[in-house]
């Protein structure tokens, strides 16, 4: 079953500096969002943070590799067509290629799609070899990426919070009182 969490214009907010900078300190939120919105202790930043965790809204934080930097310079995409009868054995022996970073189950020509990383193309190609060694892999056809035109998973959160109406407006705190205001109150 899954529970939708309704969020608020302070957890959009919390999401959207978290994404930009996972490592930005509660302290650093909650001084934003007090000059931004409506004030907001260390405190509620933490258990918001918390409960978005509990949702599934936000899912740890991920420390991005320059693979580039490590010699490793080349992208490739591989269909796979397993048998349906040995799927759950290639997707166990495929588990075991490092150089495999994501695996999909998918539709269509084929029912595995998986993005390798390698460091030229005689080394994607051995990994390409390995793949179609693995019993139960019937057929595979690779891709070459030649370049990443769009790398921004921001865009999509960014349009999804877009779509929400803030429910906060700043409001100004008037500390400057009368006699005649303290006596009516």
């Amino acid at each position: 079953m899954i529970l939708r969490y309704n969020t608020d214009e302070i957890d959009n907010t919390i999401v959207r500096k978290l994404n930009i900078n996972a490592r930005t300190p509660y302290t650093e939120i909650s001084k934003q969002i007090s000059e931004e919105i409506k004030p907001l202790s260390v405190g509620t930043v933490h258990v918001r943070v918390k409960k978005l965790e509990e949702a599934g809204i936000i899912k740890g934080s991920t420390l991005i590799i320059g693979y580039e930097s490590l010699g490793f310079h080349l992208i490739a995409f591989v269909g796979i067509l397993s048998d349906s009868r040995e799927s759950k054995l290639v997707k166990e022996e495929l588990k075991k290629i490092p150089n495999i970073v994501q695996l999909y189950i998918t539709s269509g020509k084929y029912n595995l799609f998986c993005r390798i990383i390698a460091r030229d193309p005689s080394d994607a190609r051995d990994v390409i070899s390995k793949i179609g060694e693995i019993k139960g892999v019937l057929r595979t056809e690779s891709t070459i990426c030649l370049e990443e035109s769009i790398n921004d998973e921001n865009r999509l959160l960014s349009n999804i919070l877009q779509r929400q109406k803030p429910s906060y407006k700043k409001k100004k705190h008037n500390r400057n009182y009368t006699i005649r205001d303290i006596k009516s109150n």
